[in-house]
């Protein structure tokens, strides 16, 4: 309903049903206990080794005997299989792997059975998530969820030099302004937090002038969102010869996956490093970029297993599919949940003297929904590198019509030539396999998917074995 009154309200509504609203967030979010969360959190990005997997391994004894006693499903799947109370005090981790999955499907339609019951978890806030099905997941929060999610987040500003309080912009998918708008402002300021909110909904040739003199008149000291929105605005700056007159201390990115020519560009333009994370909405753990551009697998936030096609553990680069437990969420517990993401894991361990000691991944790959298959090449996780040394591309889709049938859609400029293409093509070659039939599209523009959103890569068929 809230929703409905702010879509449908004139621009100075918004504004103030916007600041309203995140005044009442700063009080639930931004309590005394968050800031202990925090300190808690601080200590651990640079605590030895042992004493982070020690940590880990109280939360989730403490976890295990919480959904054991309050959560339905989970205590349900505990008596099927004779785990007990005194099991999960001997050794949480042997509990955990015996343990079966919790799937997506389950996930979205026995959240009711998910609900933690403790009277100590009062319900304060019930969120939605479309994902890429488009019908909404239910998930349930209760304080010391949003606190200990947003002391994380906080804790991974802290870690690569930036402030909670510090000037900043975001793109998401939220709809901040209509759709149908032709004319600025596509923003909308959140006084409150000294944040600005860009839609993502309206970066188009015209508009996006508009939105580089807001950014320059605004001077953010950091921003986060969607790389895709990043990207455009990046390519926009450097194809017209455009200046950034304010300085910034970094850019997070979220939501999508981030691939190696948006980095590149997005650092040029905007003259700092990219931090990539990842998390969910769902209530995920996380996994963080550290200031050695290293992403570290936060295990203070819960336990990740990264597994592979046979559903063992991933070895050195191998994709993994991560299946978490997270100590984010108390109220609606994801136990060994199969979030269908995916990373590459490193060649080696890895430890990184950036000054925390936790575990290192090589790439965040995406949704299992990112990863393409033919019959020649396997498995393919990133497509970002058939794209090195082209030009004349301003936006570009790849999607996986079946097992061996591919179209592109492309967005070009003038400097994309008959030799570009052909390059391109073969690049395609050389990661999809000679046996890939490539069609090219050419396009006025690709709109975005849901939530905001661009989908760089789409895969419409079923993978032959499920990773």
């Amino acid at each position: 309903m809230i929703d409905k009154i702010y879509k449908l309200s004139p621009y100075f509504i918004k504004v103030i049903l916007l600041n309203l609203k995140a005044f009442l967030n700063t009080r639930t979010r931004y309590t005394n206990d968050y800031y202990s969360y925090l300190d808690e959190y601080n200590k651990l990005w640079n605590s030895d080794v042992d004493v982070v997997k020690r940590y880990q391994k109280e939360r989730l004894t403490q976890l295990l005997l919480e959904v054991i006693e309050y959560v339905p499903l989970y205590r349900d799947r505990f008596q099927k299989i004779n785990i007990t109370t005194e099991d999960i005090l001997k050794d949480p981790y042997t509990v955990l792997k015996r343990l079966p999955l919790l799937s997506k499907k389950d996930r979205k339609i026995k959240v009711e059975e998910l609900i933690n019951s403790n009277p100590k978890r009062k319900l304060i806030e019930v969120g939605y998530t479309s994902g890429t099905s488009g019908s909404p997941t239910v998930n349930y929060l209760d304080s010391e969820s949003v606190e200990r999610a947003f002391a994380l987040w906080t804790r991974f500003q802290n870690s690569i030099g930036i402030k909670k309080e510090d000037k900043s912009i975001r793109f998401s998918g939220r709809i901040i302004v209509k759709p149908s708008s032709i004319k600025p402002p596509f923003w909308v300021t959140n006084y409150v937090q000294n944040q600005l909110f860009m839609s993502t909904y309206h970066l188009t040739e015209d508009n996006i002038v508009h939105y580089v003199k807001k950014m320059n008149k605004f001077k953010p000291a950091y921003m986060d969102g969607y790389p895709s929105a990043f990207y455009i605005i990046a390519k926009f700056i450097d194809d017209n010869d455009l200046n950034v007159n304010f300085e910034l201390k970094g850019i997070t990115t979220t939501a999508e996956t981030l691939h190696d020519y948006q980095r590149i560009l997005i650092e040029k333009v905007f003259k700092c490093k990219v931090f990539n994370q990842y998390a969910s909405s769902e209530g995920s753990p996380f996994i963080t970029e550290c200031i050695n551009g290293n992403l570290h697998v936060n295990q203070d936030s819960g336990v990740f297993e990264f597994l592979n096609k046979n559903n063992e553990p991933a070895g050195p680069n191998e994709i993994g599919r991560m299946v978490v437990t997270s100590f984010r969420n108390y109220k609606t517990p994801l136990i060994r949940y199969d979030i269908l993401d995916t990373v590459l894991m490193p060649s080696e361990n890895y430890f990184c003297d950036c000054g925390c000691s936790m575990p290192v991944i090589e790439k965040i790959i995406g949704r299992e929904d990112d990863l393409l298959w033919t019959s020649e090449k396997g498995y393919i996780g990133r497509m970002d590198t058939a794209y090195k040394g082209l030009v004349g591309i301003n936006k570009s889709q790849i999607i996986q019509v079946d097992h061996n049938e591919f179209l592109v859609k492309n967005v070009v400029n003038d400097d994309y030539t008959d030799a570009v293409e052909r390059k391109f093509i073969l690049n395609l070659e050389e990661r999809l396999g000679k046996k890939a039939n490539v069609k090219m599209e050419y396009l006025d523009d690709i709109p975005l998917g849901k939530n905001g959103k661009f989908n760089a890569v789409i895969r419409k068929c079923k993978l032959p074995i499920e990773i």
